[in-house]
């Protein structure tokens, strides 16, 4: 190998390893979408009263009850933990509650449940009408002060 084509590879070598170098020590961009810290909402079925569970601390973890009877009174709990809070300590936070029956139709809708205290209530009303089988319920959830939205669903049984 002449001393030309020496001083090319050299130079093509240490090229690549500066390079390399730059990779790994630059950090990569991140998208907007990534920066956010994500909402994460939780959806639960529960059996206790509405005014129980306003008096419950929201940091305390709830049960899903999995199984329900056609005639117990239900309530659909939606949470978030990490909402973006006002001054106040308050959430610029809403979800909309769609429950489906067995059969995949919709069985009845919430609107605009407040969120400001990261939880928020509705009953479902379920009859001896209702077919039993695996329901769901999906909640779309949006924290207007961070501009983000999210959603959450969960089955529970109708008996």
């Amino acid at each position: 190998m002449n001393n030309e084509m020496r001083i090319v590879v050299v130079a093509l070598a240490s090229f690549s390893l500066s390079l390399t170098a730059l990779a790994t020590a630059a950090p990569a961009a991140q998208s907007l979408s990534e920066k956010r810290e994500v909402l994460q909402p939780e959806v639960i079925i529960s059996t206790r009263p509405a005014a129980e569970i306003a008096k419950l601390p929201v940091e305390q973890a709830m049960v899903h009850v999995s199984e329900v009877s056609r005639t117990d009174a239900l309530i659909i709990v939606v949470s978030i933990k990490n909402c973006q809070a006002d001054a106040k300590g308050l959430c610029n936070a809403s979800a909309d509650v769609t429950t489906y029956t067995a059969a995949g139709t919709i069985h009845d809708v919430a609107k605009g449940i407040s969120l400001n205290t990261r939880r928020g209530t509705a009953v479902l009303n379920l009859t001896t009408a209702d077919a039993p089988g695996l329901y769901k319920v999906v909640a779309t959830v949006r924290d207007l002060n961070a501009k983000r939205f999210g959603t959450a669903e969960r089955q529970f049984g109708v008996k």
